[in-house]
């Protein structure tokens, strides 16, 4: 009789497994569908402009300003759609503990300068008629051990989110230092973040998330704000929001002074718990 029951109750375990296993299967099914649909649109939308504008060419009778505009045209959506595959890369790497970090010496203002001289980003804070500033808390010789690439990477994706959702105004951004660690920051005089949500921004994908609650999706692969959440903290910093509706929003990440050694610690970390996940699977 008691071998009945714990068969039963065996049994029984078994179908609740299955159960759950068919409805994670359902999920996962369901975010695969939206993965593929979102990098399919936000593929095809820069190549498809991109293939316009160079048919436009073709035109003998074209003046020479329509087509230095069409080349330009060319060039903004050829920015746009590099963006897009190096994020794809990034957030693979980054969900395999796969990404690779440098440790440099990074002058801090010379990043900064480097950032507001990119000519596609200037050109479309100038087309919005908004104003960029700088704002450096230390001198020209202020240098910290991170890597500098992916430290313009953040400051990028940031700066792309507030264009995203600021029309008039201004875009500021630098630095302070405080002990032994220095924030930095984007803020914008945009439409401000919904209350509830600022978890919810860093997801992958999630490409509305600000505006009143109006929900409208906004151009973009939604994973400059997920990635960007990841090397902060692969680099041993943290980022936040701050904001309310109607009153602009100011993302702050911060990054440790001194840390030469942190990032192959961190990244020997990765490695491990990527191996036991997998390892878990099989």
């Amino acid at each position: 009789m008691r071998n009945e029951e714990k068969k039963n109750r065996l049994t029984h375990k078994i179908t609740l497994l299955e159960r759950e296993l068919n409805v994670m299967r359902h999920t996962m099914h369901n975010l695969q569908s939206v993965i593929l649909s979102n990098i399919s649109h936000d593929i095809r939308t820069p190549m498809n402009a991109i293939v316009g504008f160079a048919n436009l060419l073709a035109d003998e009778n074209m003046d020479v300003e329509e087509r230095i505009d069409c080349i330009e045209h060319i060039n903004n959506h050829s920015t746009e759609l590099l963006v897009i595959i190096d994020n794809i890369i990034d957030a693979s790497l980054l969900q395999c503990g796969s990404i690779k970090l440098l440790e440099n010496e990074c002058y801090i203002n010379d990043i900064l300068d480097e950032i507001c001289a990119t000519g596609s980003k200037s050109k479309r804070i100038s087309q919005k008629n908004l104003r960029l500033n700088v704002k450096k808390g230390e001198g020209d010789d202020f240098f910290i051990i991170a890597d500098d690439k992916r430290l313009i990477q953040i400051f990028n994706n940031l700066i792309d989110n507030a264009l995203k959702f600021t029309n008039h105004g201004s875009i500021d951004i630098g630095y302070y230092k405080n002990n032994n660690k220095v924030t930095f920051f984007v803020r914008d005089t945009g439409s401000g973040l919904d209350s509830g949500n600022n978890d919810d921004i860093f997801k992958p994908f999630r490409t509305e998330a600000k505006a009143g609650g109006n929900g409208s999706a906004r151009k973009g692969a939604g994973l400059g704000l997920a990635i960007s959440k990841n090397l902060v903290e692969l680099m041993g910093g943290e980022i936040w929001p701050e904001s309310a509706p109607g009153t602009g929003t100011c993302f702050y990440f911060t990054l440790p002074v001194k840390r030469s050694s942190f990032i192959k610690t961190k990244l020997q970390q990765i490695g491990k718990i990527s191996k036991q996940n997998i390892a878990s699977i099989i």
